[in-house]
Parts: C-alpha cells; structure tokens; sequence
C-alpha cells in the first residue's frame, strides 16, 4: 500500500470519488453506501492512519450537503491533476476496481455509471501516459 494512503487530502479525494460513482443515478442506494464500506476497509484502510473515518466523514458531507456527482468528480479530478506523480498504475488500477465494484453493487453499471467511468478511466490512464 502506498505511503499516500495516510494523506488526508487523498481521503477527501477518494471520498469524493466514491460519492460521485455511487451518486451518477443521483441517488445514492443502500447497497452502494455498504459497498463503499466494504471497499473502505479491505482496500483503503491503513495501519497507521484513521482514513477510514476521513473517508466516512466527507461522504456524509456531501450527502448533507446534496454535492452533485459531477461536482464531486471534478474536486477528484482537479485534485489528480495536479497531484498526477502519485497516480502510479497500481494506485489507478485499485481506484478503478474499487469504482466498478460500487457501480456492480445495485443492479449492475447503468448509463449515467458507465460514462463516470469512461471519465474516470480516461483521466487515470492519461495520469499515467
């Protein structure tokens, strides 16, 4: 696991991410809130840092605050941008895996889904060129 996974701001990053995969039908089910959960702790939990809660945390923010998935993937996408050294194949492939394992979590990808991940893959392998 890399050394960024203790970075705060990777955490909010992500929980953006998560947010706007789950929220692209906008709405967000129960099965995509477990399923995030789930992914957060066999996949992005550290020994040395609580960003399960970092994570947790900004998800409920932007649920309070009715973020929409697009604006949601843009603070993701500003934040690749300009952190892109860090966005290493392995890291991006994780990101992705963890993306299509939420879309799979209620009823299989849906359009609205597909493009997200059209983008996400886009910006991840052009990160990564």
């Amino acid at each position: 696991m890399t050394s960024i996974n203790n970075s705060k701001q990777f955490n909010f990053n992500l929980a953006h991410l998560f947010y706007a995969v789950a929220m692209a039908d906008k709405k967000i089910e129960v099965s995509e809130k477990k399923k995030i959960v789930t992914i957060v702790e066999k996949n992005w939990i550290t020994n040395t840092a609580n960003n399960k809660e970092e994570i947790y945390e900004t998800i409920r923010n932007l649920i309070s605050d009715g973020i929409t998935s697009e604006t949601a993937f843009n603070q993701f996408k500003n934040y690749v941008k300009a952190n892109n050294t860090i966005f290493t194949p392995e890291l991006s492939k994780k990101i992705i895996k963890s993306c299509h394992s939420i879309c799979e979590s209620f009823a299989s990808k849906n359009k609205s889904e597909l493009i997200l991940l059209a983008h996400l893959h886009k910006l991840l392998l052009n990160t990564n060129a």
